[in-house]
């Protein structure tokens, strides 16, 4: 799988850019660049033309005590991308680990940086994938909508604030994301959301990491870190974006893997 085409928060291919019912000023940053036309407009909005005429919006901030235009890239294909990147190196990390562990080899130094290598990769591959999915189901809740938990003895509204802040995983990616798109991709159990459920499971092993003075504590979460299915579960996690939302995950065209 090719790396993912790269989007932003905003972008639009309008001459007239509109954000929040408001028009966004044009600013041409090649022109008079030598009057620092930035230098006071902190906070605002801004766009920038591609060379394909999309506007990409961005926010005016100081860096180093200079104001720039920074466009603002979509967070959840920030994650995404982030997962993506370190597939390749898991993979080679792992053969190289295995070759460290094995015995029989010529070898005999302990693998201290390969263990880190392998685990340090594929923790962040597990969490930035886990964490992309929470930022897509959080960016498909309608700003005015409302969950509402009806109980036994009593009934619980939650805004779309309240949803991302207290509601758990499950009832957010089977109940939420239905109530907003009227689209169920956990309809039929399949090996795609097995995956994803996996994915989950995994996170929370790592995020949830508990020091026991117990080496078989950690007999799974080792076990999880050689068998897991990395780039499946990177597909699966595509179609599930790609089932509400089509067309977001796709392949660059640029013919660069990475």
């Amino acid at each position: 799988m090719k790396h993912i085409k790269r989007r932003f928060f905003y972008q639009t291919n309008s001459n007239d850019p509109i954000f929040n019912g408001k028009k966004i000023e044009m600013i041409d940053l090649r022109a008079n660049v030598e009057e620092n036309i930035l230098s006071d407009r902190k906070g605002e909005i801004a766009f920038l033309e591609l060379e394909d005429d999309t506007l990409i919006g961005g926010l005016v901030n100081k860096i180093d005590g200079i104001n720039y235009l920074v466009p603002i890239p979509d967070p959840t294909l920030i994650y995404f991308n982030n997962a993506q990147m370190g597939l390749k190196r898991i993979s080679e990390q792992r053969k190289i680990l295995i070759s460290k562990l094995n015995l029989s080899s010529e070898d005999k130094k302990p693998p201290i940086h390969e263990l880190y290598d392998f685990f340090g990769l594929s923790s962040g591959f597990v969490i930035y994938l886990f964490t992309a999915i929470e930022s897509f189901i959080n960016s498909m809740i309608k700003d005015d909508y409302n969950y509402i938990d009806r109980q036994k003895n009593k009934t619980i509204i939650y805004n779309k604030m309240q949803i991302q802040e207290s509601l758990d995983f499950k009832t957010k990616i089977k109940v939420i994301l239905k109530e907003n798109t009227g689209k169920d991709f956990f309809k039929n159990n399949n090996l795609n959301n097995q995956l994803i459920w996996k994915l989950k499971e995994y996170r929370d092993d790592i995020i949830h990491t508990k020091q026991e003075n117990d080496f078989l504590r950690y007999k799974n979460l080792i076990k999880k870190g050689f068998d897991f299915k990395y780039l499946d579960t990177l597909k699966s996690v595509a179609k599930f974006m790609n089932y509400y939302k089509e067309d977001y995950i796709i392949e660059c065209n640029c013919g660069q893997d990475f």
